[in-house]
């Protein structure tokens, strides 16, 4: 099968790093603004963010089970997100960019891997469209498993039409989904960012698209009816790679956690049914998802947010609970997906009682659409 990413063949300028970070993370000048077509902003993009985006999506990969056969990737850029696919074993790739620049380099290295691949026998295709999304060419003829977009949605529109223009990106590439397939939605995890993929969420679900994963709550998200500074998003621990971490200090930057809002969600259509409605109160037994690191309060309780079929609210234990350790409640981490058996109640939430029990959820056996 196709092996992991090229390494960096080039001396990436940190000048053009810490430009491109600041333009799309910070000032958002660059946002939408055809950055890909800069010869300097492009190798760093591909010498940097590759790598980060490749960890994002194995590490979804990871959490969900996904293994498509067929990828319509859309605002692909350099293909990161679709040579990480490779690596699981997607065999058909369908990239789309307004970048005719980004899409050469994807499919120069799409097509190394190709060849790893066709020398084992192995079918594999790669063709590109160059498009806006917003096109109504963007979408090429095909049936695929799986339509994603990785972090480009946040980067269509700044006015209040933003998520309609968004929903319909989203909706145009969910009717070249096969039966079964689903879009897989990621995006930054800056508060602006986090919160309009949640808003374009929540504007999916109440059009009667299932979630997949992560979420196991079928309804709002809580996260944006807690208020304007919340949001929900993954973060985790990654093995930085030595050329991600030289560039990173050269540019002053911190790359020790990978961060990002994402969700995998099925269109109506093709959905196995609908979804159970919304609990009112917390229900013990559910799967629920940890969606916060574990935080420290004035009584001594460590607690962290879990939320799932009765909503997001807060799990706690004394910081010196020994049977809360035994049971591993101090070593969740965040996107942990867990049962809870007999929690104890309290006053908005659940804490960690005598009879209390942690179940680990397994991975998905596969989360290959069908």
């Amino acid at each position: 099968m196709p092996g992991r990413l090229r390494t960096s063949s080039r001396n990436t300028d940190p000048g053009s790093l810490l430009a491109l970070q600041r333009g799309l993370t910070g000032d958002r000048l660059l946002a939408g603004a055809g950055y890909m077509d800069d010869p300097a902003l492009l190798a760093a993009y591909d010498d940097y963010y590759r790598h980060v985006s490749r960890a994002q999506m194995l590490r979804i990969c990871d959490l969900t089970g996904l293994h498509p056969r067929s990828v319509l990737d859309m605002g692909a850029g350099p293909g990161s997100i679709s040579l990480a696919l490779a690596e699981r074993g997607a065999q058909s790739f369908s990239l789309v960019d307004a970048s005719a620049r980004a899409l050469e380099l994807a499919r120069a290295s799409l097509t190394a891997v190709a060849r790893v691949a066709d020398a084992s026998g192995e079918p594999f295709s790669v063709s590109t469209t160059i498009a806006d999304l917003e096109s109504e060419k963007a979408v090429p003829a095909g049936c695929f498993d799986l339509a994603i977009f990785g972090h480009c949605l946040n980067e269509i529109g700044t006015s209040d039409d933003r998520i309609s223009r968004r929903l319909a990106v989203v909706r145009r590439a969910a009717a070249a989904l096969a039966p079964g397939g689903a879009v897989l939605v990621i995006d930054p995890a800056a508060l602006a960012a986090s919160r309009d993929a949640l808003t374009l969420r929540d504007r999916l679900v109440a059009a009667d698209w299932r979630v997949r994963a992560p979420c196991t709550w079928p309804g709002p998200c809580p996260a944006l009816l807690a208020g304007s500074n919340h949001t929900c998003h993954d973060e985790s621990a990654w093995d930085v790679p030595a050329v991600v971490r030289r560039l990173a200090e050269s540019a002053g930057l911190d790359r020790d956690l990978i961060k990002m809002t994402w969700y995998l969600i099925e269109p109506p259509s093709r959905s196995s049914g609908a979804a159970d409605l919304p609990q009112a109160e917390p229900a013990s037994g559910g799967a629920y998802r940890v969606v916060s690191v574990p935080m420290l309060n004035k009584g001594g309780r460590v607690r962290y947010l879990i939320c799932g079929p009765g909503g997001r609210f807060p799990f706690s234990a004394k910081k010196d609970d020994g049977a809360a350790r035994r049971a591993g409640f101090f070593d969740l981490q965040r996107y942990d997906l867990v049962r809870i058996a007999e929690p104890e109640i309290r006053e908005g939430g659940w804490g960690f009682g005598p009879s209390t029990r942690i179940i680990k959820m397994d991975l998905p056996r596969t989360a290959r659409p069908n």
